[in-house]
């Protein structure tokens, strides 16, 4: 299928050892033999360079490009110079400044030479050992896969399943992409009892019967895993006869378990070494998995280690073993067979050896291969595991390269493992707090937030001066972005900045900082009053990246209607800063705020400028959580345009970015709102009628979420019992959160639907602020579109005049941002409303054709519900509540106040009150008149509609 045009992807995975790499092996061998091209590449442990393992396949594809071999699409200098970045070589002016390289570029142009090289002939890309793999190269594998699926591009990846190499990210990347036409997964097993029999009757020269009773014990001693086996069968074959057949009548005495018996094995062999042999494999395995030749050679002479000759016979005798092996690939390379096999070379050796094979290691590489790949890594490396015989200082200088490196290339997490270990290894305190919180500034970019945290709270016990406030301000940032409380960091914040002398510039970011802590603490007007003192001060200074940085940190200080124009200045000015300054990370807070405003003002043209700053932002920076606001805002986009396909499709991508940020990520919230105001338009919502029973506890559950849920199934009794909880007893602490315009929202909705006056006077004036708005909840969570629709049924329950003109002007709103999802929802709504008002049918049917025209042609299920719930029933005079029909048919049936009462389970009181309010509306005199009106309404002829939600 790959060769036909139609890219295919194989995630081959299992337990160290149970042959993945053979399997691809023998493939691609196969291909090659068939005419295909093949590109190798593969991931190492310990502090293996940003990008691998996409490494080697350019190091080959970019001497094709460069001598024309290869027309790359868009080729040019910027694309060569994004591949040279991949492989660690001439960072130009690209990355100049602030570091602020695009990422997706850097990636697009990855794509565009696989793509060339995949048009001339078929291409196999092998990408070995992906569980090392750090998160910005599987980032770029994402990338990858998801645009080129009409190439002739078959990708085989290993990778191991099992701890402690099985990789969270990486098993959260093969599911992102397994739904995705192509890809497929394999994982391999251990061997079963009858593939171990023909093993044995095959390659061991064993009869059929021996075999079979063999083969039993062998997998329970192995597991069945193929290298596990392979050395238990090398071990009995040395002691054996090689003209006999191999003797395994001793194998049930035999117990061996990973990592013990390969230890066992290894060190079985390194004992039949001259010990000046054995030093070359130990100092191998130091070296790494893999190793040339050469380097190994000259570590081997430094000093009075060893002859170059004794290292090339310990080669010889090593590889005569099956300790080491020759890469068929690469001339002079050899490697371990197997990970497990270094690794119990290491075990056996003591700690202050392997300290001086690594001291040794570093300084060969330092003074005698200055050309030497991913260099600064592994010098971070070696000195780093040196550091205990006097090598730190060497150890934190080559980190904290390594992490500058990782830095410019927007390897963000791999830079704060780099930072972070440095700190562990200095003895130096101001460094060491230094690389603290460089090490919590990568892992905020990296949306590891936790982890950021974290290192800036303790930070803020240990350190003082301005580190001390650096901490706390870092510690707000990595908080707000998770939409954590801000109580804790007002805490940190508060002490820090009073130790800060009011006049430096970390004053002004430290009161900036504060303020934000104190609008996620829901305390808005001290928020605005630290924002604006921060942004003055840093205007007095002249200084445009402080004002910049001032202005971003206070744009998180509420949405309420009343500051949304200063708001939408201040995000035109930071957005036209961030250029100023070379700062791009700034696009990110003011395209956010940007796009809020200018969705709740109504300014479609806005609103596609906003998108596109993210856009930018999320090129610019390389951080996770921008790419997450920014698909928040896609799916947002897309529900309102009623492209609920692709907005779910998004969404779920979304959902699998933001488990990349840790445990408290708070997005699960957002990504159920968003789930909830898809599924409510597009369907979905009746799956969860069998799980509802009407009882649930608000306490346990999101309150206002379980109210639309009880409106949207037509739970009367509960939805009415959950609002006026709502009402009576949490309106304050909803207010102060980002999702209460939503909130009000559903909360006028189901008093609208449950025509419940006393809920409809107390919300009429808190909907009245949003007066000509639209209702935006959170990070684009939930688009309720106009308010004034909401306004218009409250006004409608009320019986208020100016019902009417709500609905229109709500409708007119809808229109102008250009969505059929809101539009219909107001015409319907308005339907009902006027029906509701006795309007004429003409009026009334004419509105429900135009919103049923704009709900088939966009599958709007909740649209159809509601107009489907027109159906045969009473005349209800004008201005009567749903509530008050029922009273008066019970009046018609000759039922006193206390029958009524007991009939609808409410007080006599309420009856009593129901009963005058029918006579005000109806101008009858007396119940008498009144039970008239109730016969009138009987009449078969008469149509009305059944109460919905919305209405």
């Amino acid at each position: 299928m790959a060769e036909s045009g139609e890219r295919q992807v194989v995630f081959v995975g299992g337990e160290s050892g149970v042959g993945k790499s053979r399997i691809v092996a023998e493939a691609t061998a196969t291909w090659q033999g068939l005419g295909a091209a093949v590109l190798l590449g593969r991931c190492v442990d310990n502090m293996g360079a940003p990008y691998q393992p996409f490494v080697e396949p350019v190091e080959v594809l970019l001497p094709a490009i460069v001598e024309g071999r290869l027309a790359v699409d868009g080729s040019g200098n910027g694309e060569l110079e994004r591949l040279r970045t991949i492989v660690g070589v001439d960072r130009p002016g690209i990355y100049a400044a602030s570091g602020q390289q695009f990422t997706r570029q850097l990636f697009q142009a990855y794509v565009w030479a696989v793509l060339a090289a995949a048009r001339v002939q078929p291409l196999v890309l092998v990408l070995e050992d992906l569980q090392w793999a750090g998160d910005t190269s599987l980032q770029l594998l994402r990338y990858l896969v998801q645009r080129t699926e009409d190439a002739r591009l078959l990708i085989l990846a290993t990778h191991r399943t099992t701890p402690p190499d099985r990789s969270g990210e990486l098993v959260s990347t093969i599911a992102s992409l397994y739904r995705l036409d192509g890809v497929r997964r394999i994982d391999l097993g251990g061997l079963i009892t009858e593939d171990i029999t023909e093993f044995l009757i095959r390659g061991a020269r064993v009869s059929a019967r021996a075999a079979r009773g063999a083969a039993a014990v062998l997998r329970d001693q192995t597991g069945g895993n193929p290298f596990l086996l392979r050395e238990v069968l090398r071990d009995l074959s040395a002691t054996a006869d090689p003209h006999a057949r191999l003797d395994l009548s001793l194998l049930g005495e035999v117990e061996l378990r990973a990592p013990e018996s390969v230890c066992d094995n290894i060190s079985h062999r390194l004992a039949g070494m001259p010990a000046l042999l054995r030093r070359t494999v130990e100092t191998a395995a130091v070296i790494g998995e893999e190793f040339s030749v050469a380097l190994l050679a000259a570590v081997c002479s430094d000093g009075d280690a060893m002859d170059p000759v004794a290292a090339f016979a310990g080669l010889d005798a090593a590889t005569a073993v099956g300790l080491l092996e020759p890469v068929r690939t690469q001339d002079g390379v050899f490697r371990f067979p197997h990970a497990i096999a270094r690794q119990a070379v290491l075990d056996l050796m003591t700690q202050y050896q392997r300290a001086s094979d690594h001291a040794r290691i570093a300084g060969v590489l330092e003074t005698r291969f200055p050309a030497a790949d991913l260099r600064i890594q592994r010098l971070a490396h070696h000195y780093a595991s040196a550091q205990s015989l006097g090598h730190g200082a060497k150890a934190v200088q080559y980190l904290v390269l390594a992490a500058e490196a990782a830095q410019t290339a927007l390897a963000h997490q791999e830079a704060a493992r780099f930072f972070e270990r440095a700190a562990a290894i200095t003895d130096v305190p101001g460094q060491r707090d230094e690389l603290r919180l460089q090490s919590a500034r990568s892992y905020l970019h990296a949306s590891k937030f936790v982890r950021a945290r974290e290192i800036n709270e303790q930070l803020t016990k240990t350190a003082a001066g301005l580190d001390r406030l650096r901490a706390a301000i870092g510690f707000e940032e990595a908080s707000w972005r998770t939409g954590q409380p801000g109580e804790r960091a007002v805490q940190l914040l508060a002490a820090a900045v009073a130790t800060v002398d009011p006049a430096s510039d970390d004053y002004v970011c430290g009161l900036a900082s504060l303020g934000r802590a104190h609008a996620f603490s829901g305390d808005f007007a001290t928020a605005l009053l630290h924002g604006a003192r921060a942004v003055a001060l840093a205007r007095s200074k002249g200084d445009n990246r402080l004002l910049a940085m001032a202005l971003e940190i206070g744009l998180h200080d509420g949405m309420s209607p009343s500051i949304l124009p200063g708001k939408l200045e201040r995000t035109l000015e930071l957005s036209s800063m961030a250029d100023q300054v070379d700062q791009l990370s700034h696009l990110g807070p003011a395209a956010h705020y940007r796009g809020a405003v200018s969705y709740i003002t109504g300014d479609p043209v806005g609103l596609a400028a906003a998108d596109s700053d993210f856009v930018r932002t999320v090129r610019a920076t390389g951080e996770p959580f921008w790419e997450w606001v920014q698909h928040c805002m896609s799916v947002f986009r897309l529900f309102i345009q009623g492209d609920f396909a692709p907005a779910r499709k998004l969404l779920a991508e979304a959902a699998e970015l933001s488990r990349s940020f840790g445990p408290d990520g708070g997005t699960d919230g957002a990504a159920g709102l968003q789930q909830f105001i898809i599924r409510r338009e597009a369907g979905g919502l009746e799956r969860a009628r069998t799980l509802v029973t009407g009882r649930e506890d608000p306490a346990v559950h999101w309150a206002p979420g379980l109210l639309a849920l009880y409106c949207e199934l037509e739970l009367r009794e509960p939805a009415a019992r959950v609002l006026r909880m709502l009402i009576a007893r949490e309106l304050p602490q909803l207010r102060t959160s980002s999702t209460w315009p939503a909130v009000l929202g559903f909360l006028c909705e189901a008093a609208t639907w449950l025509e419940d006056r006393q809920a409809a006077e107390q919300l009429h004036p808190l909907i009245l602020e949003y007066a000509g708005l639209n209702l935006l909840g959170g990070e684009f969570l939930a688009a309720m579109g106009s308010a004034d629709r909401q306004l218009g049924g409250v006004e409608s329950v009320l019986g208020l005049p100016t019902a009417d003109n709500r609905f229109a002007a709500a409708l007119e709103m809808d229109a102008r941002m250009g969505s059929p999802v809101h539009v219909a929802t107001t015409l319907v709504c308005h339907a009902g409303h006027l029906r509701r008002a006795g309007a004429p049918a003409a009026r009334v049917d004419c509105m429900a054709q135009r919103a049923a025209v704009l709900s088939d042609r966009h599958g709007l299920v909740r649209v159809r519900r509601l107009l489907n719930s027109f159906e045969p029933g009473p005349v209800r005079p004008a201005g009567l509540t749903a509530r008050e029909s029922e009273v008066l048919n019970l009046i018609g049936d000759g039922l006193s106040n206390r029958q009524i009462a007991e009939t609808l389970v409410i007080s006599e009181n309420t009856a009593a009150n129901h009963v005058r309010s029918i006579l005000m509306k109806t101008g009858a005199a007396n119940r008498t008149q009144a039970a008239r009106f109730a016969s009138v309404s009987r009449r078969p002829d008469a149509v009305t509609r059944r109460n919905a939600p919305g209405w």
